[in-house]
C-alpha cells in the first residue's frame, strides 16, 4: 500500500492535534447545537465553541495524564478514581463556559439553560471528546513505531538500571512501563524494550509480550503450557505465552514434566 506523503508542517503529531481540536470548534460554531444557533453573531460563536473545545481537549488531557501518574499506581477504584476526575473536569467546564457564554450573550440570563441542563450538555460533549482523545491516543501508537527504537529520553535507562537486582518484573501498561520491585511498583514513561536494554546483563526473560520478568523473582510455576503463569515475590502473577515456555524450558527454568 502507498504510504501517503505529509507536508512537512503536519509531520508533527502536536500540530495535527491542534488542527483536529480547532477543526472541531469550527465545525460545532458552525452548527451551533444545543440551541446556540439562537445566539446572535457567527464570529460569537465561533470564538465561543473553539474555546471550549480547547478548554475542554486540554481539561481531559490533564486529567488522563493525572489518573496515569497517579491513580493508576493502585489496582483497587481506579476506574472510580477516573470517573471522579471526569466529572470534575465536567464540573469545570460547565462553569466556565456558563460565565463565558453570559459574558458574550447577556441576553442568556433571561431565558437561558439552567444549571442541569448546561452540565448535560457538557457532560455529553466531553463524553465525545474523551472518546476522540482515545482513539487519537490508539492512533499515535502506530503511526511513530520508529520512535520507540531511537533514545529518546537518555535519562529513562538511568532510572530503571539504577534499581539493579531489586527488580523483580517490568509489565508494560500503555504508554508506560510498570517497575515492579521488592518496595512496590512505579511508573515509568518509556518501551518495554528500552526498560529491558536498561537493565543491562539481568537474569531474566520475557515471558510474554508486555511482561519481562527476573529469574531470581520466581517462586513457583503454575498451569500447563497453554495456559502458564509464573508466580512471583510479593504475590504478582506474570503471564506465560505459549511460545515463551520453550524459552524457559531452555533456560532451566521449568524442566519437561512441569512444561507437561
Amino acid at each position: 500500500m502507498t504510504e501517503i506523503a505529509l507536508p512537512p508542517l503536519l509531520r508533527s503529531p502536536r500540530i495535527r492535534v491542534a488542527l483536529i481540536v480547532t477543526t472541531a470548534g469550527l465545525c460545532l460554531g458552525l452548527l451551533a447545537p444545543f440551541g446556540s444557533y439562537l445566539n446572535a453573531g457567527l464570529g460569537s460563536r465561533l470564538f465561543y465553541w473553539c474555546g471550549s473545545v480547547w478548554l475542554g481537549f486540554l481539561l481531559l488531557l490533564g486529567a488522563w495524564h493525572v489518573w496515569l501518574r497517579f491513580a493508576a499506581n493502585r489496582r483497587q477504584r481506579r476506574w472510580l478514581t477516573l470517573v471522579a476526575l471526569l466529572l470534575g473536569v465536567m464540573a469545570v467546564q460547565s462553569v466556565a463556559t456558563h460565565l463565558a457564554a453570559f459574558a458574550i450573550w447577556p441576553d442568556l440570563r433571561s431565558h437561558g439553560p439552567g444549571w442541569g441542563v448546561w452540565c448535560l450538555q457538557n457532560g455529553l460533549t466531553e463524553g465525545c471528546g474523551f472518546a476522540a482523545l482515545q482513539v487519537m491516543r490508539r492512533r499515535s501508537t502506530h503511526d511513530v513505531p520508529a520512535v520507540d527504537e531511537t533514545p529518546a529520553l537518555p535519562e529513562r535507562p538511568v532510572r530503571v538500571s539504577q534499581l539493579g537486582q531489586d527488580v523483580i518484573a517490568l509489565q508494560m501498561e500503555d504508554h508506560y512501563v510498570r517497575i515492579h520491585t521488592s518496595a512496590g511498583s512505579q511508573l515509568v514513561h518509556m518501551t518495554l524494550t528500552e526498560a529491558i536494554e536498561a537493565l543491562g546483563p539481568a537474569n531474566g526473560l520475557k515471558t510474554h509480550r508486555s511482561w519481562w520478568v527476573a529469574r531470581h523473582a520466581v517462586e513457583r510455576i503454575e498451569g500447563t503450557p497453554r495456559s502458564m503463569r509464573l508466580q512471583l515475590r510479593g504475590g504478582l502473577a506474570a503471564p506465560v505465552a505459549r511460545g515463551a515456555v520453550t524459552l524457559l524450558r531452555d533456560a532451566g527454568w521449568i524442566d519437561a514434566m512441569t512444561a507437561e
